[in-house]
């Protein structure tokens, strides 16, 4: 197939420096420190917030235990009291009683 002058394109690209097979791969090299300094500052950011988030979940699930714990042990104490004050004032009032039909 022949083409004729006329339908060449007016500016041809020419090439004008050659490419070596190896000067690629100084070019992934040079930009790996890119990538490897944003990888760090990405997992900074990263690191940062899961820290923020660790420390709010890690104090609201501690209060949340903690408050569980203190009512469980309250409720545990009054039960304890209870049968303490009943034992007492049961022996309490059998040494009334006691007292009073010695009399």
């Amino acid at each position: 197939m022949t083409t004729s002058p006329r339908n060449l394109p007016r500016f041809l690209p020419t090439l004008t420096e050659v490419v070596q097979p190896g000067a690629a791969k100084k070019e992934e090299v040079a930009a790996t420190p890119d990538l490897e300094n944003t990888v760090w500052f990405v997992m900074q950011r990263v690191d940062m917030v899961i820290e923020r988030r660790l420390r709010e979940e890690t104090e609201t699930m501690l209060r949340t235990v903690v408050n569980d714990q203190v009512q469980t042990l309250t409720t545990r104490l009054r039960q304890e009291l209870e049968v303490v004050v009943r034992q007492a004032v049961s022996e309490a009032l059998a040494s009334k009683a006691d007292q009073l039909k010695l009399k």
